[in-house]
């Protein structure tokens, strides 16, 4: 298939902390290779939690002329 180029935005993706709902979780550990547990923490009231293959927060990027 060949190669093809597109203009693109970086966007960031952030998780709110299901404890006080206020701070971000961050990651504080790293990333269990067979399990993909990756340990967050609240930057607010320090509320741990673990999520599965991701990591917040993050970057991705999505084309110009789509919606978040």
């Amino acid at each position: 298939m060949p190669e093809f180029k597109r203009e693109v935005r970086p966007i960031e993706i952030s998780y709110i902390c299901d404890a006080c709902g206020k701070g971000m979780m961050s990651r504080s550990g790293e990333m269990d290779p067979i399990t993909g547990d990756i340990e967050h923490r609240c930057l607010i009231c320090d509320h741990q939690q673990t999520f599965q293959w991701r990591e917040y927060p993050r970057i991705t990027h999505i084309g110009v002329d789509e919606d978040i």
